[in-house]
């Protein structure tokens, strides 16, 4: 049996993120909690080590690099996650975990500086088959840390019963998603879109109120999505302004603007893009529900596990949108307000379009994530030309104003768009759409009562059933039109574009594909009724 991988060529020339829904395997440390004295450490440099109460303590003689450390094994190009606690013992020194080369070309540095015990994690992809682990102490004039706690392991994605985590898929690489209760959703497919942020996670790189009512920094005393870096902590301390936001040049194009959330004390959390309404689209941290919705057309909210909510809004009026603002706000949406509290806020995206697509990290400068393409070619299983049938299951994004055609799957030729097969089609007119043609002659089965659920995560699923004048489709249970009796299939068809045309990806269709099954053979009306209810 061929695997995905093997079926499927796919491609992306940028990175992607996911949710993923992981376990982690077994510790690859030996004596991370130093139960077990020094037991696998060596020192290095001019350090000296010793345990203490379970915990390791590293006296650097004043240098840049006193250590202690040991070689762990891992697998190349797998991810792994490493962990650990530690705090200074002494003010002059600060503390690293790395994961080395040996000596140089450091995998990752986690710094940190406080007398109090302090919690890092910090997901690497191997690049090497052996690793050395250091836990080094800086110090000017001699100086002492404390470490704990140190683990690396294995980071094994696609489990039915895990841990939520927010991934980032490499370039050209598939994303098989995950919600947070282990529900598998699919190969995710996407357009091409923009951070329009230049700083997606960064505290000083927002703006905040005059009055000081709130703050924000950057903290680890929450666990991101993605299990390591910082997230945006906002503090309203006071009554008055609470907001944080970044102003841009005014535009009257829809635009999305989401962020990962997570309640700390406040209860209310407010976004705002439009220039001059003060009032916020609102929603209630207590009881997930948005209790003020002007200043938006739509909006919504997903659940990504760890009490991590993934809010967007939407306007796609005429209005002037000059802010991606967020504001610890009151019922009402007011930003002058006298609630007070704490949220905690992790990749804010604000992106053209009417509706939000996966998080786009931006460090500096916009990034735009490219299209995904996913095409099968019809020699690598048993196709036959003169008949078959197909049934795809998905969920699909879609902009109801455009004249789209957007795909969610088609049999044709990579040369020429008139010879095609097309299962289900996403118009302005009509949410069903089949084409069958050969040499430009195209015929149509259509249903403009037949409605495709658009951004709601509700599966629906098409199918498609052909051979020489007699071709039917249906659409979740319910026979499509009337069976098309005048059908042409003698050209060759050689290519299965997957939420894409065969021929390119400008109707691409941004969603999910969870199954395609094909036959081959034109299977009975009635079973077309049966395989897609």
């Amino acid at each position: 049996m061929s695997t995905f991988n093997e079926l499927i060529d796919f491609t992306r020339s940028t990175t992607g993120t996911y949710l993923d829904n992981v376990v982690y395997g077994e510790e690859l440390v030996t004596n991370g909690d130093f139960s077990d004295g020094t037991t696998g450490w060596a020192s290095g440099g001019n350090a000296v080590i010793s345990v203490s109460s379970g915990e390791l303590t590293i006296t650097g003689d004043g240098g840049y690099n006193d250590y202690a450390q040991q070689v762990i094994n891992v697998t190349v190009g797998k991810p792994y996650l490493v962990s650990f606690t530690g705090r200074k013992i002494t003010s002059n020194a600060s503390g690293q975990v790395r994961e080395s080369l040996a000596p140089y070309g450091y995998l990752i540095e986690n710094t940190f500086s406080s007398t109090s015990d302090e919690s890092f994690q910090q997901t690497f992809v191997a690049t090497q088959s052996a690793l050395l682990v250091q836990l080094v102490v800086w110090s000017v004039g001699g100086g002492s840390i404390a470490f704990d706690n140190v683990s690396v392991k294995e980071v094994i994605g696609g489990q039915v019963s895990g841990t939520p985590l927010l991934r980032t898929a490499a370039v050209d690489e598939p994303r098989l998603e995950y919600d947070a209760q282990g529900n598998a959703l699919g190969l995710l497919i996407e357009e091409a879109r923009t951070n329009l942020l230049e700083y997606s996670n960064q505290a000083n790189q927002l703006s905040y109120p005059a009055d000081g009512a709130t703050t924000g920094v950057d903290t680890t005393e929450v666990t991101s999505l993605a299990g390591s870096g910082t997230v945006i902590k906002l503090n309203k301390t006071s009554g008055g302004y609470g907001f944080a936001r970044v102003s841009y040049g005014s535009t009257t194009n829809a635009q999305t603007l989401s962020a990962f959330v997570k309640k700390g004390t406040a209860r209310y959390i407010g976004f705002r893009q439009l220039a001059v309404v003060s009032t916020h689209t609102t929603f209630d941290l207590e009881t997930n529900t948005w209790v003020q919705t002007a200043g938006s057309t739509s909006r919504g909210y997903e659940d990504y596990g760890n009490g991590w909510l993934r809010l967007w809004v939407v306007s796609d009026d005429s209005d002037s949108k000059v802010w991606a603002g967020l504001c610890i706000a009151n019922s009402g949406g007011a930003e002058n307000n006298s609630e007070t509290g704490t949220v905690y806020v992790y990749g804010i995206q604000r992106e053209t379009g009417l509706f939000p697509t996966s998080y786009i990290p931006t460090s500096g400068s916009t990034v735009t994530r490219v299209v995904d393409s996913a095409v099968a070619t019809l020699s690598d299983f048993y196709y036959r030309q003169k008949n078959g049938s197909m049934v795809v299951e998905f969920t699909s994004k879609y902009d109801e104003s455009a004249e789209l055609f957007q795909r969610v799957c088609e049999i044709g030729n990579t040369n020429t768009g008139d010879n095609r097969i097309m299962t289900c089609i996403i118009t302005n007119t009509t949410t069903l759409a089949v084409t069958v043609g050969d040499n430009g002659s195209n015929e149509y089965i259509q249903a403009l009562d037949t409605s495709v659920p658009n951004g709601t995560g509700v599966y629906s699923k098409s199918a498609f059933a052909w051979e020489t004048n007699n071709a039917h489709a249906a659409l979740d249970g319910d026979l499509v039109g009337s069976a098309d009796t005048d059908v042409s299939l003698t050209q060759t068809r050689d290519t299965l574009g997957i939420m894409r045309s065969a021929t390119g990806t400008t109707a691409t269709l941004t969603g999910h594909i969870k199954s395609i099954q094909y036959y081959p053979l034109r299977v009975a009306d009635a079973k077309l009724e049966t395989l897609t209810s």
